[in-house]
């Protein structure tokens, strides 16, 4: 059995493998690293894959955690973009200047002979264009908690916004708050939409995933489908080198 660990900037995620199956998976807060982990069951663990874009210190914390934890003959192993397996290439990205977890999503989403865009809707929106296993490039933009977050921060007489002020048909809103809430959720919707019209190649696929996927998605037209566990998906396949 394995580990995949998604260590993001606001949390990480965490997921138990036999197989080709998801058998557990969970959220671990980065203040409670330690406790965290040590409160998952080890024993039978034969690898750690662990893709972090968080703060390197962190990282590496986790990375020696997750060691100490796990039997001598369990390996943890970080993800590098430098051995991306054969059937998947960033092009002229460079492998220092894109989130590994951008990469694993477009992994997981991977489909040969096919040109899809992958949406990753958490706390910034980042959107992805692969074809034929080449990435063409894409955008990030905040997601809806950063947006709020902003506006809360930097306008004083908004207050705090809370996302049970929405309706979903994004009609003007009657009152600051709502007005705001609504604003971004269009906004965001008008960037994704407006990348899936202009892609620079026609899509066959768009998946979608992260915290506001299923949201975003009833928004979107298109061939569009949510996988919740595609950036795990996507180390899966990178630790298996399909």
């Amino acid at each position: 059995m394995q580990y995949l660990i998604d260590f993001g900037n606001s949390r990480l995620k965490w997921s138990i493998w036999d197989g080709r199956a998801l058998l557990d998976q969970g959220t671990i807060d980065p203040v409670a690293l330690e406790s965290g982990l040590r409160g998952l069951e080890w024993p039978q663990i034969d690898a750690v894959y662990l893709c972090s874009v968080a703060d390197p210190d962190l990282t590496h914390a986790v990375a020696v955690y997750c060691d100490s934890l796990s039997s001598p003959q369990c390996q943890t192993l970080e993800v590098d973009l430098s051995q991306l397996p054969a059937w998947f290439s960033l092009g002229t990205t460079l492998p220092e200047q894109i989130g590994k977890d951008r990469v694993m999503a477009m992994l997981g989403a991977f489909a040969e002979n096919t040109s899809y865009c992958v949406i990753d809707a958490g706390t910034a929106c980042t959107i992805d264009y692969v074809t034929s296993g080449e990435h063409l490039g894409g955008y990030i933009v905040p997601g809806l908690a950063l947006s709020r977050s902003s506006l809360t921060l930097q306008t004083a007489r908004i207050g705090e916004v809370a996302d049970r002020l929405y309706s979903a048909k994004l009609e003007p809103g009657r009152n600051t708050q709502q007005a705001v809430e609504h604003g971004i959720r269009m906004s965001l919707v008008a960037v994704c939409q407006r990348a899936i019209q202009h892609a620079p190649t026609a899509l066959e696929a768009v998946v979608i995933t992260g915290g506001d996927s299923q949201w975003l998605s009833g928004h979107l037209s298109g061939p569009v489908t949510v996988r919740e566990n595609l950036v795990f998906e996507g180390i899966r396949r990178f630790s298996a080198g399909l």
